[in-house]
């Protein structure tokens, strides 16, 4: 079972994280600052109550702000990781399958049965035998399923951590999903129970910042998959049906509410529709700056597509692979009739591919980009992100130009091994600058 521990919290000495966010929202309406007014009140906790339930109970969420909490998760799946990086406001720093073995084993819910429990076994034996073959791990991890343990730390403050509960409870989350961030939310409120107390609109869907849903239906997505899904990067352009936009905010549809983050100044939705792995998404969720919408992870299963990395195919192991990772969908859509999707979707391999509609601003081309396209970062989001920056290049060369690898953009490798392509591109824009030949080099581009 998971193992969820409050590592650190705002005020284990002194002013702790009610009284930071109440005294700095009685800091507005007084005269004195918010740790003069903690100096003469401190202790009085009717009147840190009152003021929170009068601040950020009338929807006043940046009290809430005020604050951090941070966890140290053990032996959670990676379907529960996935939930956990939704919102955007929420940090973390994940065990990497792409450096560390996936030897935690994987969790199994309730209900299910032994041939799923075995698929899953199967999918750990194959991923050690493709390594001792000389697969990276980073590429045998693709047929793990969505239920392999991991640990995680994850930061957020009382506001963002509402969200979070809201959310997930909202959701078709797995039960051991919806279990950890029930225990975050039990941890946080024996500390700060008025900052999660429900006051009424500090628990206003409508005014959290819209997290992508993985386990919540998504019938705008749905549709934009259906109309302009076809494989890689696309940039896209959507205009949603009136009654979608009602039913996002009448019904509080956080899935349809996370698409219209990506219609700027009223106008159409546009984004870039992106194929991915699961694995592939678990980097994509990570990048905060990016808004993002994703169809939901029921909806990719339905279809079954998969995505295959080229170590794979190229040591011989694609049809395993295939075989065993098809069997795995074919469990998912033989437990849901028993146990329910949300519980069964676990049994999935991170082949999975699923489409998500990513908005990158000027900044992100510049500096998301530049991280996602250097040579360090793994093959399928650097595609990704090569795709998106040749769009960019094409629409607006003066922001394409820098649309480049992080060596290019900071004008020197961070990496502890450069691999050669930025300090030419460098050296080149030095020449034409000179007057010298104008050409990239070539070649070593993702």
């Amino acid at each position: 079972m998971p193992v969820v521990k409050l590592f650190s919290v705002t005020g284990r000495e002194g002013p702790g994280p009610e009284e930071t966010s109440a005294f700095g929202a009685l800091g507005c309406f007084e005269q004195d600052d918010s740790f003069s007014l903690y100096q003469k009140l401190a202790g009085d906790q009717k009147k840190v109550k009152g003021v929170l339930k009068n601040s950020a109970g009338r929807g006043h969420g940046s009290v809430q702000d005020q604050n951090l909490f941070i966890f140290s998760i053990r032996d959670l799946s990676r379907a529960a990781t996935l939930q956990l990086c939704l919102p955007q406001y929420l940090m973390h720093l994940q065990q990497s399958l792409r450096r560390a073995n996936a030897d935690r084993g994987f969790h199994v819910p309730e209900g299910m049965s032994r041939e799923s429990t075995e698929l899953m076994s199967d999918a750990f034996r194959l991923y050690e035998k493709m390594k001792e073959e000389g697969i990276p791990g980073e590429d045998a991890r693709y047929i793990l399923p969505l239920y392999t343990k991991t640990n995680i730390q994850t930061a957020g403050n009382a506001r963002e951590l509402s969200h979070l509960f809201w959310m997930t409870e909202h959701s078709d989350a797995p039960s051991e999903v919806k279990a950890v961030v029930r225990s975050m939310r039990t941890l946080a409120e024996e500390i700060a129970p008025n900052l999660f107390r429900d006051w009424g609109y500090n628990y206003e869907a409508l005014a959290w910042y819209p997290s992508a849903q993985l386990y919540s239906d998504n019938p705008v997505m749905d549709e934009i998959v259906r109309r302009k899904g076809a494989g890689g990067v696309r940039l896209v352009e959507y205009d949603i049906p009136e009654e979608q936009v009602s039913r996002a905010v009448l019904e509080r549809d956080e899935a349809i509410l996370s698409v219209l983050k990506h219609s700027h100044n009223g106008g159409s939705v546009q984004g870039f529709l992106a194929r991915m792995s699961l694995a592939a998404f678990h980097q994509a969720i990570r990048q905060r700056t990016w808004d993002q919408a994703v169809e939901s992870v029921f909806s990719a299963a339905e279809r079954g597509e998969l995505i295959i990395p080229r170590t794979v195919r190229a040591r011989g192991f694609e049809r395993e692979f295939t075989e065993l990772a098809r069997s795995m969908l074919i469990a998912y859509r033989e437990e849901k009739e028993r146990i329910g999707r949300h519980d069964a979707i676990g049994v999935v391999p991170h082949a999975l591919a699923l489409y998500d509609l990513i908005h990158v601003n000027g900044w992100n081309a510049i500096h998301s980009i530049g991280k996602r396209t250097c040579m360090e970062a793994q093959w399928e989001i650097r595609e990704i992100a090569a795709g998106i920056s040749r769009i960019i290049k094409e629409k607006n060369p003066a922001i394409g130009r820098w649309s480049e690898p992080q060596g290019v953009v900071y004008g020197y490798c961070p990496e502890r091994n450069p691999c050669g392509y930025c300090e030419k591109v460098l050296d080149n824009r030095g020449k034409k600058r000179g007057g010298g030949e104008e050409s990239e080099p070539e070649g070593i581009r993702p």
